[in-house]
């Protein structure tokens, strides 16, 4: 019989999934945002706007989508919020939400978002 020591066991990966927090927006921005993140692989979350900090620590989603209505109510908490957890804000206008628009700039910063972050395993971003 082989036993492993303590310190041969294999080590277990944390595993991060990309997240794409949606704050304080209608079902229907919400539902172009979950197909626009099924094709990028990426969770889609979504939030109250009072729920919005907590839910940005814990997540640390690679984008932060809020309507323009919301974000113009305190756009520099929003920025800062996005700062504080490394994320992008992609603001989306209240109606006429153009789902193919919408589709690629949430693709185009989740990629941006992702690049300057700190790899999982420490290694700073690419400069």
């Amino acid at each position: 019989m082989v036993t492993m020591a303590r310190n041969d066991a294999p080590t277990l990966r944390q595993m991060h999934v990309p997240v794409a927090l949606v704050i304080g927006c209608a079902k229907d921005i919400v539902q172009v945002v979950e197909d626009a993140a099924l094709s990028a692989q990426v969770l889609v979350a979504e939030c109250t706007v009072a729920e919005a900090t907590n839910a940005a620590a814990e997540m640390r989603p690679l984008v932060m989508i809020v309507s323009e209505d919301v974000y113009a109510f305190d756009p520099d908490s929003f920025e800062a919020l996005a700062q504080d957890v490394r994320s992008q804000v992609l603001t989306v206008p209240t109606e006429n939400v153009k789902p193919e628009e919408l589709n690629a700039k949430l693709k185009a910063l989740m990629l941006e978002a992702d690049e300057l972050r700190p790899s999982w395993a420490g290694e700073p971003p690419d400069t």
